[in-house]
């Protein structure tokens, strides 16, 4: 029997934003910029620091294009070692191409390989347009597919997610990281005032949820609790508890911090929830959206 997610019981919790690789294995080309992070870091090491064992999701490190299904094949690897419930977030790129049959060929490649359950495109790191007419019939393909797909984008781009939520139903959609809000220029600030008034708008749309994650990262530094709770509370007031999804992003926040503070944060805020909504945001949420656990799959 499976125990219901606790905030007391960070073991319990499933991790819906884990990043794993071994770049003697297989290497992402952004090691090129950031060689903090080459070498191990899997499963052994991320419970080493602290990690959770509820469940896990795997997603995708922004491989190059044609290491995208040896990653996830690595994925599925590790999930089945761990004994733990799993699924995937898969490197697929809506938006690829001219016609159906790009993103129909990265499907057959990487979509159909066991346990992936989701697609994610970084597209915070580059001006890559996400409200093409391409993107969007993609984005409907991935949905046919029930491949949830993480928007990962600047904060300043939650106007463009709206106009694409508004025009892509019958599919999941995860917003990572709070949407990548402005913490270096504080709660008080304009751009905080800006982040809220789009996030609401975004949460107007009830096919997308809200990955509570990544704060240490785009705050530069690890948060107390006071620190991270105005955010997170507008994000839960936006969403409410069943479309909050917990993950720690390990180990990409975690240069400067290390992943148990982040842990102790949330837990200390989560405890203050009921704990139907507690089970929600820290597993039962992300086990939804990412059948976790599943086969992957389906056609």
């Amino acid at each position: 029997m499976t125990l219901a997610a606790s905030a007391a019981n960070p073991s319990t919790w499933t991790d819906a934003h884990l990043h794993v690789w071994d770049s003697a294995v297989l290497s992402p080309p952004w090691l090129a910029q950031a060689p903090q992070f080459a070498g191990k870091f899997d499963l052994a090491r991320y419970h080493a620091e602290g990690g959770t064992r509820g469940g896990l999701v795997f997603v995708e490190a922004d491989m190059a294009q044609a290491d995208r299904r040896r990653e996830a094949e690595l994925f599925a690897q590790w999930g089945d070692a761990s004994g733990l419930p799993w699924a995937s977030v898969a490197g697929i790129e809506p938006g690829l191409g001219i016609n159906d049959e790009a993103c129909l060929a990265q499907i057959a490649m990487v979509g159909r390989v066991r346990g992936v359950t989701g697609a994610r495109r970084v597209l915070h790191g580059a001006d890559i347009p996400f409200s093409t007419e391409r993107f969007i019939v993609d984005l409907h393909r991935l949905g046919s597919h029930r491949l949830a797909f993480d928007f990962c984008i600047r904060w300043t781009d939650l106007a463009v997610l709206e106009g694409v939520l508004e025009r892509v139903e019958g599919a999941k959609f995860v917003l990572d990281h709070l949407g990548n809000p402005p913490m270096h220029a504080g709660w008080a600030s304009a751009e905080c005032v800006e982040w809220q008034r789009l996030l609401a708008r975004i949460a107007r749309h009830a096919h997308i949820a809200v990955k509570w994650s990544a704060m240490f990262e785009n705050a530069g530094r690890a948060l107390t609790v006071d620190e991270v709770r105005p955010w997170f509370e507008w994000c839960l007031t936006c969403f409410g508890p069943s479309r909050m999804i917990w993950g720690s992003n390990w180990p990409v926040c975690f240069s400067n911090a290390r992943l148990t503070d982040w842990i102790d944060v949330c837990a200390k805020l989560g405890g203050e929830l009921t704990p139907d909504e507690q089970a929600a945001i820290f597993s039962e949420n992300a086990r939804v959206v990412y059948r976790v656990g599943s086969s992957g799959f389906i056609g």
